[in-house]
């Protein structure tokens, strides 16, 4: 409901967001099931993000500031929801159950699920395009130096995931793993 003031009414501007945020939400909804489509949109959006600031020969720190929350993003979608090393402190003090078999198969679960990341980098890079309209955020700055840190940051930090995805022998996507076939 959209709120109301003293007398119990709305105001035009209020059921005016009101009616957005449901238009918006139900956009989302509808989306959730067409996980290619979602991508490929994303895809499009961020390529002409690029060609936008090609094009212009500017904002690289704008550029360098979203790259930085997309690698951000990324790592929370390949981090496991239960970390490894942080359940070995638990488990002295929390009870296991089942029969503790190494070789049972349990389903990677993301830190954050897809959509919420999808949703999250598509959010950051329409902030970036507005961000690339105003000229007040293009700030003069040697680029090479932000790709050569953004490289630095993204090498440096997927290594460390790769590392304990080899350490833990886990890997964050679903195809080839075994899927659950009843008996009957």
């Amino acid at each position: 409901m959209a709120p109301r003031d003293i007398t119990g009414e709305t105001r035009p501007v209020d059921q005016l967001l009101f009616r957005l945020k449901q238009r918006y939400q139900r956009f989302e909804d509808l989306t959730v099931p067409h996980r290619p489509m979602r991508w490929a949109a994303f895809l499009f959006l961020i390529l002409f993000y690029f060609i936008r600031v090609f094009a212009y020969g500017g904002f690289y720190v704008v550029t360098y500031g979203m790259c930085i929350h997309l690698l951000y993003l990324v790592m929370l979608m390949i981090t496991p929801l239960s970390d490894p090393e942080e359940r070995a402190s638990d488990e002295a003090q929390l009870p296991s159950f089942g029969s503790g078999d190494a070789a049972e198969f349990k389903p990677f679960v993301p830190k954050v699920q897809e959509f919420v990341v999808w949703r999250s980098m598509t959010r950051v890079v329409l902030i970036c395009f507005t961000l690339t309209m105003f000229s007040v955020f293009d700030i003069p700055v040697f680029w090479p130096i932000l790709v050569m840190y953004f490289l630095i940051l993204f090498v440096s930090q997927m290594g460390n995931r790769i590392q304990h995805m080899m350490k833990h022998k886990y890997v964050p996507w679903s195809a080839g793993k075994p899927k659950f076939v009843s008996k009957e």
